[in-house]
């Protein structure tokens, strides 16, 4: 029986709210729904409660290529590193001092395999820019597109130089060692 009771009370209290005379609007100054200050908002595009037809209607976007009328950059984003952890040193390219050839022979011979990985990895860059350039050709706005890619090109290639003459180097400095 006070389940039956309480129940009623909350449904009177629920009937009361919604039957109100003024209804939504008896909290507002101006008289207008909440959810039309919403809709004023967005010019009902949205096709909320306050548009004509209903339903859901797709909204305004920004140019995607479009530049941004001011830049301002965070000056937290890059704060000296106060971690616990210091920063990693960057690894030098100098050789360290060796106790005998054979040491100094094994360390060229790691160098020199780590520059042929690095030279294979460019060699495929380098492989994949015909096809690259095909499907730039074949796609929307070829002409930005092809600007952009040949500037990538450049340093693809220069990328490669790089590499093959570091293994030549290398190769060179190895054969110094065992030969000499």
């Amino acid at each position: 029986m006070p389940i039956l009771l309480g129940v009623g009370a909350v449904a009177a209290v629920v009937a009361l709210v919604l039957m109100w005379p003024g209804g939504e609007k008896a909290g507002r100054p101006d008289g207008s729904k909440a959810s039309a200050s919403a809709d004023a908002k967005g010019s009902n595009q949205g096709g909320g409660r306050g548009a004509a037809g209903g339903g859901v209607a797709a909204r305004e976007n920004d140019d995607p290529n479009a530049q941004p009328a001011a830049v301002r950059r965070n000056p937290a984003v890059r704060l000296p590193n106060v971690g616990l952890a210091p920063e990693a040193p960057t690894p030098s390219n100098e050789p360290p001092t060796f106790a005998n050839k054979a040491e100094e022979i094994a360390w060229y011979e790691k160098k020199l395999e780590q520059a042929k990985k690095s030279r294979d990895a460019r060699q495929t860059f380098v492989d994949r820019l015909p096809r690259v350039r095909e499907r730039l050709e074949q796609g929307p706005d070829a002409a930005r597109q092809l600007q952009a890619f040949e500037g990538r090109k450049k340093i693809v290639e220069d990328n490669y130089a790089r590499a093959v003459a570091d293994v030549n180097e290398l190769e060179h400095k190895l054969a110094e060692l065992r030969g000499g």
